[in-house]
């Protein structure tokens, strides 16, 4: 049983290949905006860092964005999954957001992010006890074993 991080994916790579839900630890979407400037929302399994204790939801942070575009991205995305802000230094908390984990999901909220923000997203999603048949079946090319 493999543990594997598949990274730099676009939305329709995502879309086009359903994987095992049940065996995703952890997606993040990087809504990239130029060279200098990206957001990322993201989600883990066992629930998103906040303080010493996990909350079953989304997190997001920017990196080069102005705070106008941040609030812009924070609200549409609020709209999207709904969830209870919570901030934390630079990071936003949408906790019990209304997400789900599949594929088309996913590849559908980043799709929705490069609409509405003129961007390019990217996709990585990190997977634990994948069979070697598995393995090879999804993003062979975009793999990196983790330790």
């Amino acid at each position: 049983m493999a543990r594997v991080l598949y990274w730099h994916l676009t939305p329709q790579e995502v879309l086009a290949r359903p994987y095992p839900v049940d065996k995703l630890l952890h997606w993040e979407i990087r809504c990239i905006l130029s060279n200098e400037s990206y957001s990322s929302v993201y989600w883990f399994k066992a629930g998103v860092p906040y303080d010493k204790e996990p909350i079953l939801g989304i997190a997001f942070y920017a990196n080069g964005i102005s705070k106008e575009l941040e609030e812009k991205m924070i609200k549409f995305l609020q709209g999207k999954v709904g969830g209870t802000l919570m901030r934390r230094s630079y990071r936003t908390f949408f906790s019990d957001a209304r997400i789900r984990i599949d594929n088309e999901y996913i590849a559908r909220l980043a799709l929705s992010m490069d609409e509405e923000f003129n961007a390019r997203s990217e996709i990585w999603l990190e997977f634990d006890g994948l069979s070697d048949d598995e393995v090879k079946s999804l993003y062979t090319a975009k793999a990196i074993p983790v330790a």
